[in-house]
């Protein structure tokens, strides 16, 4: 499957997510309602977290992703960066603009 760009405001048919042992990666579950399909966004690395819209990256935030116990360190290297990206207002339509970014130039 060829790579591209990550899929964008997804939140309105967010299920929930889940890390997926078998394959290293964090599968966000989407339902469209007026469809009846179900899709999956797999995010096998957590960094690409931050390609996101604001409104998904706050959705990832309010929702807890799923895993056994013994995946936990893994599975919550993905919620952690969620974390980071919503209290520093990081996501993919706010790079340059970032509350983060500006606080760290303030500080030179």
């Amino acid at each position: 499957m060829p790579l591209c760009a990550m899929e964008q405001d997804f939140y309105k048919d967010f299920k929930g997510w889940i890390y997926n042992p078998s394959t290293v990666e964090a599968v966000i579950t989407l339902f469209d309602a007026k469809t009846g399909d179900c899709r999956h966004i797999n995010v096998l690395d957590p960094m690409w977290l931050v390609n996101f819209s604001k409104k998904d990256i706050e959705c990832l935030f309010f929702n807890k992703i799923n895993y056994n116990e013994p995946d936990k360190k893994q599975a919550k290297q993905y919620k952690k960066l969620v974390n980071e990206c919503f209290a520093k207002d990081i996501n993919s339509g706010r790079y340059w603009e970032s509350k983060f970014r500006d606080q760290e130039f303030l500080k030179t």
